[in-house]
């Protein structure tokens, strides 16, 4: 009987640990940012979802998923992005593709926003798997702010779209061309999520 009562303590202890985990961690099943179904945005650039992870062996890493109806490596200045804050301190993670031949792919991450030396972002490792749609970042936690275990990522956000010319690498969005696609194709060259307000926070595990 006693031998019963602690196998049945066991598995509860057990099922309890992966249900608190799945509170901190976000998954495909489970992600923090979810964009509703639409119809008029390009395949490219049509987001899914999103989800932050770690993994326990590599506790100096956060990883970043984001998840497209379709990756399209053809299309150039194409900007692949996840999006969150750290103790008030703007954080992103994202693939760029199609800036030039030499520099085709690029994943890249940092923190802050503005102009010239506002901004600080480094290459980083990164993967997409165009079966999916999935694009994955990894993240070193000393070039996003460095937070800490126990520390919440807040408002949580993705967004994808193409960037047209010299303006556009300035930091400008080209509303007018990005209209004038509208009006021609019937589909946006971009695509924010969630549509309104932010996704889950994420709280860092390791």
């Amino acid at each position: 009987m006693r031998k019963k009562i602690f196998s049945i303590l066991i598995s509860m202890l057990f099922i309890l640990t992966v249900i608190s985990m799945n509170v901190f961690a976000g998954s495909e099943e489970d992600p923090e940012i979810i964009d509703e179904e639409e119809d008029d945005v390009q395949d490219n650039f049509n987001i899914i979802s999103a989800w932050f992870y770690e993994k326990e062996e590599e506790p100096d890493y956060l990883y970043t998923a984001l998840k497209l109806k379709n990756i399209d490596t053809t299309k150039t200045k194409q900007h692949l992005v996840v999006k969150w804050e750290h103790e008030g301190v703007e954080c992103a993670a994202s693939l760029h593709i199609g800036y030039d031949e030499d520099w085709w792919f690029s994943y890249q991450a940092g923190y802050g926003h503005g102009w010239w030396f506002q901004e600080h972002y480094q290459e980083i490792e990164g993967e997409f798997d165009e079966e999916t749609g999935i694009i994955t970042c990894k993240i070193p936690k000393n070039i996003i702010n460095d937070p800490d275990k126990g520390d919440v990522l807040t408002n949580t956000r993705a967004s994808a779209f193409q960037r047209f010319g010299f303006i556009g690498m300035l930091g400008f969005d080209r509303w007018f061309i990005h209209s004038l696609i509208f009006i021609i194709t019937g589909k946006s060259a971009s695509d924010f999520a969630p549509n309104d307000g932010y996704g889950r926070d994420y709280i860092i595990q390791y």
